[in-house]
């Protein structure tokens, strides 16, 4: 930031107290006053080289102090529509076509050869010598045609109730995985949504427990060894997307010149923010984002790190693209995720969406995002389940 920059920064900080108390008069609710004060600061940071010194700038940042209430209040109006529309009218006499085009979409997804042993079985009765006559197959074989039928048509009647961008992507990511959330007797709604709403209430209830928890399966020691391979971080822009209670945000702040700390669960950021205030982290800015949905400016920052985030995300893919964009060129993604894995009863505990990716997909995702693999690394967590990370370079 050259002189004239912190010139205006620092009036920009001299009106905190009056931004603050103007988005708390307007909430009514000191927390999300603050969420907004952060956002309002980031805004103008972003715009720190286009900003005149000699103009008003407390008008400047009431002004997009004042869009952000707006913004606020209008997304918190469409939020509760939206609730309401999907949870809770729910029309019982609809059940009956429910269920019929869940049927006629997993039919059609049969080959026509497994859809015809399906329906001379299910529809007509036929029983496995009359199959093996009809079809001229020995019992056995109609047994495995039969079988693998029946397999695909379950999976296509539950993959009926997923979001359509997952009926579209059914080929590319592990859909299986999804297929764990439906219940169909009571699915209303985006099940990916309900799902993702119930990893946040997760992650309030063990907010205090979350750093012993994260240490089952990335200890500190991998940490170090990620920040010794990335080497100097003194003037860098670091993103930490998902930070939780803040493990890597605080740790990158101590060596970094600014950090921005992404995370969307409010009790996590009260954690983090306590962290903060604590350590004194001046150059720690925490900021309230859904990192489904990134708000950052393209080539703004020189590393990323995603921990423990990629298996929560519903597109991954995407996500890795959109986050090569934030980075400037020569920048690094910081990947630490699960590899692929069976523990269901783990992944249902923390409500995760995927039972992780093997390290080449993401590879390859990384790739189509115009990423290099530079560095990379696979242990064993305490849970059993492998975990590794990756740093790529853009």
């Amino acid at each position: 930031m050259n002189k004239e920059a912190e010139k205006i920064w620092q009036k920009l900080r001299s009106y905190e107290s009056e931004v603050f108390g103007f988005l708390k008069r307007s909430l009514g609710d000191g927390e999300t006053a603050r969420d907004l004060f952060q956002e309002v600061y980031l805004k103008a940071l972003e715009n720190i080289d286009r900003l005149d010194a000699d103009r008003s700038l407390k008008n400047w940042l009431l002004t997009v102090a004042r869009n952000r209430v707006i913004n606020y209040y209008r997304d918190k109006s469409r939020r509760q529509f939206e609730s309401i529309n999907e949870n809770h009218i729910v029309d019982a006499g609809h059940d009956d076509e429910i269920e019929e085009g869940a049927v006629q979409f997993a039919l059609k997804a049969l080959p026509e050869r497994q859809k015809r042993i399906f329906l001379k079985r299910e529809l007509d009765g036929l029983n496995y010598n009359e199959l093996s006559s009809e079809f001229g197959l020995t019992p056995a074989a109609v047994n495995s045609l039969l079988n693998r039928a029946r397999s695909n048509f379950k999976k296509h009647y539950q993959l009926y109730f997923l979001p359509d961008w997952v009926k579209k992507n059914s080929g590319k990511l592990p859909v299986e995985d999804l297929l764990r959330f439906i219940h169909v007797s009571s699915v209303h709604g985006d099940v990916v949504r309900q799902a993702h709403e119930k990893s946040q209430r997760f992650f309030s209830d063990i907010r205090h427990e979350w750093d012993k928890l994260r240490e089952r399966f990335f200890p500190e020691e991998r940490l170090r060894e990620i920040f010794n391979r990335l080497g100097s971080l003194e003037n860098k822009i670091i993103l930490d997307a998902g930070s939780g209670a803040g493990m890597i945000a605080v740790k990158a702040a101590l060596r970094a010149k600014r950090v921005f700390a992404a995370e969307i669960n409010p009790s996590m950021i009260r954690q983090l923010r306590m962290l903060k205030e604590k350590l004194v982290l001046r150059n720690l800015i925490i900021i309230r984002n859904d990192i489904r949905r990134f708000c950052f400016k393209p080539q703004s920052a020189d590393a990323v790190f995603a921990t423990l985030v990629l298996h929560h995300l519903p597109r991954p893919e995407i996500w890795l693209k959109e986050t090569a964009a934030v980075l400037k060129k020569g920048g690094r993604l910081v990947i630490v995720d699960f590899d692929r894995h069976g523990n269901k009863q783990l992944a249902d505990m923390m409500h995760d969406l995927w039972l992780g990716f093997p390290p080449d997909l993401v590879k390859r995702w990384a790739n189509q995002a115009q990423l290099e693999l530079v560095d990379s690394r696979t242990w064993n967590s305490e849970e059993g389940i492998p975990v590794y990370y990756q740093i790529y370079e853009k």
